[in-house]
């Protein structure tokens, strides 16, 4: 197999054989030099078990390893890769076979670029029932500026970085996302920090993933509250390593999505819906405020990683 010019990385735990679907999709791919990367971080062996028909394919390097949350698997992902490029996107998600290509395509032009969002769209479901969380955007837009990332709001299932340059960046701030200290934004935060430094930001609507993460309607405040909380302890952050103009992705933040949408239900004289956010986000802003924080690359310090982690063959 030649070196790959781009990797895919899907972090997973605990999800058994419905990563499959995921798997199957990226390596379904065209892109003639990729290989995928896969982070388990299962308690059990049920996923490699999952995984073993894929065993005779090149391209897939499975790594088992015994840490936990989503920032520290990226990062296992991030540094594992033998390719320029990567790509990540979610054990629930399905990838077209262009995805790595116009991905790849994409970044080259935008040689600046650190970070790239594609649009993740929903998946079948019932929306009586539930949801699935999706991002879409129709035309696309290069982000230089804080003020132009309050708008830009692309998520980790379809991302992609440039690995030397993130790495360079402290890599994704391993007390964020799924599993971590603060529950979520990892995606959110390593853009915003790449803004910080000078770099810019991909949203595109040239690629997608399809999300089938399907949640119901009881679990969507618990699903608000990790994400705003995680959004809260990522955006204090640049505020303060002394990046004051980040103050206006903050107070959009908090004051915007967080309240007055919230909010808007009293003008038709409805009870107003979503305050939990508010709160959500000042919570990770005070608790993001009183963790000790490397003010250098801009994340949060005393992670403990574990070091058992093992690439084997399936």
């Amino acid at each position: 197999m030649c070196r790959p010019t781009i990797s895919a990385v899907i972090c997973t735990r605990n999800r058994g054989k419905s990563i499959c679907a995921a798997v199957a999709s990226v390596l379904a791919n065209d892109h003639p030099a990729f290989e995928l990367i896969v982070i388990d971080q299962s308690t059990d062996t049920v996923t490699a078990t999952a995984l073993q028909q894929f065993k005779h394919d090149r391209r897939l390097r499975y790594i088992a390893t015994h840490t936990k949350g989503l920032g520290i698997a990226r990062n296992i992902g991030l540094r594992l890769a033998h390719a320029p490029l990567v790509a990540f996107t979610d054990d629930d998600c399905r990838v077209p076979t262009d995805w790595l290509r116009i991905i790849e395509d994409e970044l080259h032009r935008e040689p600046q670029a650190a970070v790239l969002f594609c649009n993740v769209l929903e998946g079948p479901h019932d929306a009586n029932a539930g949801f699935i969380p999706g991002y879409q955007r129709r035309q696309k837009v290069v982000v230089k500026t804080f003020s132009g990332k309050c708008r830009a709001r692309g998520i980790g299932a379809g991302m992609a970085v440039r690995r030397e340059l993130v790495l360079a960046l402290g890599g994704f701030d391993e007390a964020l996302g799924a599993g971590g200290r603060f529950p979520s934004a990892e995606d959110a935060d390593i853009a915003v920090r790449a803004i910080a430094y000078g770099w810019s930001v991909i949203e595109t609507p040239a690629t997608y993933v399809i999300h089938d993460g399907f949640r119901t309607w009881r679990e969507a405040r618990e699903l608000a509250a990790r994400d705003w909380e995680g959004l809260g302890a990522a955006y204090i952050k640049p505020l303060r390593a002394g990046h004051w103009r980040a103050g206006i992705v903050f107070l959009y933040e908090l004051l915007v999505p967080a309240l007055l949408e919230p909010l808007l239900p009293l003008l038709r004289l409805r009870r107003p819906r979503g305050l939990g956010r508010f709160i959500a986000f000042l919570r990770g802003s005070l608790r993001g405020l009183a963790h000790p924080m490397d003010r250098e690359y801009m994340v949060y310090q005393g992670v403990a990683i574990h070091p058992m982690v093992i690439e084997r063959s399936l």
